[in-house]
């Protein structure tokens, strides 16, 4: 592994820092205005929670800079995927911003969900929850990073469906939410059964339905929507309580 190997993983996280800025100097347009300029969707988190970027991207920055200066096993293992997650995630930013195409958005956030998930399932595999700060901090960084692309991934999904129907935001709203859960609690099931025993995946998660909960009931007023949102989000979290997760041990059979 040499030096610039492990440059990498602090570019692409700097690089996550800078991207959204790019507006600020009058390249592109906010992803927030992008995204409800055609109007608010039923399926979008309200504004606030998507502040979980800033949590992961500190986290991120982190973990480069522990692999940079002092790299353990677990940062060995999950430095090449989370790397690509990173510049991928850049590139997908730059994207949103400057082109705005709903069907290349949606692309682009596949192969990042990919590499999230990767990454995850290296952590898993490390078996380095010992409690330590290092350990904590992959847990979250990588588990919320997975969790949370989850969500995008998720939500993008409507948007797309929108796009081929000819549909605006208001149109369907029952069928653009159900086409975000259901994709949501598919992958929430695979994560947790074949990728990572990761706790932090269903807190990203939680806070990504909360967020359709809050924009359904408070901005929309679509509480039959919301309350949808909201049991399937208990149900999701109580069979992870319940019956646990295999992540990248499954059980035998």
């Amino acid at each position: 592994m040499t030096h610039m190997n492990r440059f990498l993983l602090v570019s692409a996280a700097l690089a996550q820092f800078l991207a959204p800025l790019l507006p600020v100097l009058g390249i592109g347009e906010t992803i927030g205005n992008r995204a409800i300029e055609a109007g608010i969707p039923p399926e979008l988190p309200t504004g606030i929670f998507f502040s979980i970027w800033s949590v992961i991207f500190v986290g991120f920055l982190l973990i480069g800079i522990l692999h940079l200066r002092a790299p353990d096993h677990a940062t060995r293992q999950v430095s090449g995927p989370l790397a690509v997650a990173g510049f991928g995630n850049v590139l997908w930013m730059i994207s949103a911003q400057s082109i705005g195409s709903v069907w290349l958005d949606f692309l682009l956030l596949l192969p990042i969900g990919f590499f999230a998930w990767e990454a995850a399932y290296r952590l898993d595999k490390t078996e380095t929850y010992d409690g330590s700060l290092r350990s904590i901090l992959y847990g979250v960084t990588i588990g919320m990073l997975a969790g949370w692309l989850t969500v995008a991934v998720s939500i993008s999904v409507p948007d797309v469906g929108r796009w081929l129907l000819g549909r605006g935001p208001s149109d369907g709203v029952w069928q653009s939410l159900w086409m975000a859960l259901v994709p949501a609690t598919i992958l929430t099931t695979v994560f947790a059964n074949y990728v990572s025993r990761n706790g932090w995946y269903f807190v990203a998660l939680a806070w990504g339905l909360l967020g359709i909960v809050v924009n359904n009931w408070a901005r929309l007023g679509t509480h039959a929507l919301a309350i949808a949102t909201a049991v399937l989000g208990l149900y999701i979290l109580f069979r992870r309580v319940r019956f646990g997760a295999s992540g990248s041990y499954p059980a035998k059979p």
